[in-house]
Protein backbone atom coordinates (compact mmCIF):
# COMPACT_ATOMS: atom_id res chain seq x y z
CA UNK A 1 0.00 0.00 0.00
CA UNK A 2 1.49 3.65 -0.97
CA UNK A 3 2.09 6.00 1.59
CA UNK A 4 -0.88 8.04 1.49
CA UNK A 5 -3.11 4.85 1.81
CA UNK A 6 -1.32 4.09 5.09
CA UNK A 7 -2.02 7.49 6.21
CA UNK A 8 -6.20 7.25 5.37
CA UNK A 9 -5.94 4.22 6.54
CA UNK A 10 -4.24 5.13 9.93
CA UNK A 11 -6.74 8.67 10.07
CA UNK A 12 -10.18 5.98 9.78
CA UNK A 13 -8.77 4.22 12.63
CA UNK A 14 -8.37 7.74 14.80
CA UNK A 15 -11.79 8.77 13.42
CA UNK A 16 -13.75 5.58 14.65
CA UNK A 17 -12.13 5.97 17.86
CA UNK A 18 -13.79 7.34 21.10
CA UNK A 19 -11.52 8.93 23.37
CA UNK A 20 -12.30 8.39 26.72
CA UNK A 21 -11.90 11.22 29.02
CA UNK A 22 -8.19 13.27 28.34
CA UNK A 23 -8.67 16.78 27.46
CA UNK A 24 -5.85 16.69 24.35
CA UNK A 25 -7.57 13.30 23.20
CA UNK A 26 -10.45 14.64 22.65
CA UNK A 27 -8.88 17.95 20.66
CA UNK A 28 -7.00 15.42 18.96
CA UNK A 29 -9.78 12.95 17.53
CA UNK A 30 -11.77 16.12 16.81
CA UNK A 31 -9.17 17.24 14.75
CA UNK A 32 -8.81 14.29 13.32
CA UNK A 33 -12.25 13.79 11.96
CA UNK A 34 -12.81 17.16 10.53
CA UNK A 35 -9.34 16.46 8.50
CA UNK A 36 -10.39 13.42 7.61
CA UNK A 37 -14.05 14.77 6.65
CA UNK A 38 -12.66 17.53 5.09
CA UNK A 39 -9.79 15.81 3.06
CA UNK A 40 -13.15 13.91 1.56
CA UNK A 41 -15.59 16.59 0.72
CA UNK A 42 -12.59 18.37 -0.89
CA UNK A 43 -12.01 15.19 -2.96
CA UNK A 44 -15.44 15.09 -4.04
CA UNK A 45 -15.66 18.84 -5.33
CA UNK A 46 -12.35 18.44 -7.32
CA UNK A 47 -13.73 15.10 -8.59
CA UNK A 48 -17.32 16.82 -9.49
CA UNK A 49 -15.51 19.87 -10.92
CA UNK A 50 -12.86 17.55 -12.90
CA UNK A 51 -16.60 15.91 -14.41
CA UNK A 52 -17.95 18.81 -15.58
CA UNK A 53 -15.27 20.02 -17.20
CA UNK A 54 -14.55 16.97 -19.01
CA UNK A 55 -18.52 16.74 -19.99
CA UNK A 56 -19.15 20.57 -20.87
CA UNK A 57 -16.38 20.39 -23.62
CA UNK A 58 -17.55 20.50 -27.42
CA UNK A 59 -16.92 17.22 -29.34
CA UNK A 60 -14.80 17.86 -32.01
CA UNK A 61 -16.14 17.08 -35.26
CA UNK A 62 -13.84 14.48 -37.11
CA UNK A 63 -11.36 15.98 -39.50
CA UNK A 64 -13.22 15.98 -43.08
CA UNK A 65 -10.00 17.16 -45.31
CA UNK A 66 -9.69 20.09 -47.66
CA UNK A 67 -13.62 21.61 -48.68
CA UNK A 68 -13.73 20.28 -52.64
CA UNK A 69 -12.92 22.34 -55.02
CA UNK A 70 -15.54 23.49 -58.25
Amino acid sequence: MSDHGDLMERLARVVEQRPAAGDDEIRASTFARGLFLGALVGAAIAGSTIWQRRHARPVKPPDEGPPPRG
